[in-house]
């Protein structure tokens, strides 16, 4: 199971939003989404404003074996506790930034999805 990104075109007020689902179902839908966890994101972009890769620290709620179910059986995501580092194939970063993210838990506590939002005004080029 892959993971899937979704991403909005850019709001002059919010910037982009980037929507990452760990279970590879864009459309989850608010019914399946029990709790959201924020997080800090730092996120690499591509010139075209695509995600590169990304990586954030997961609070020690989510730090077992149930909430990493959907991230573990993605191939190009690593977990070196307390971080979860995922890189999306083909694609290479420009642009490093630090973003705002929510973290998607399901019924069971597994991690389904996240929001990340990112304004460029935020960015740091390499």
């Amino acid at each position: 199971m892959g993971i899937v990104v979704q991403r909005t075109e850019y709001d002059p007020n919010l910037g982009y939003q980037y929507y990452v689902a760990f279970n590879g179902e864009v459309d989850i839908g608010d019914q399946q989404v029990i709790s959201r966890v924020p997080v800090e994101v730092a996120i690499s972009l591509c010139e075209n404003g695509d995600l590169a890769d990304f990586s954030f620290e997961l609070p020690k709620t989510c730090r077992n074996s149930g909430a990493l179910e959907f991230i573990r059986s993605t191939p190009t995501a690593i977990y070196v506790e307390p971080r979860v580092y995922i890189s999306l194939p083909g694609l290479s970063g420009d642009t490093v930034a630090r973003a705002v993210g929510r973290l998607e838990m399901d019924l069971t506590g597994r991690i389904i999805g996240m929001d990340i939002l990112w304004a460029p005004s935020e960015a740091t080029t390499n």
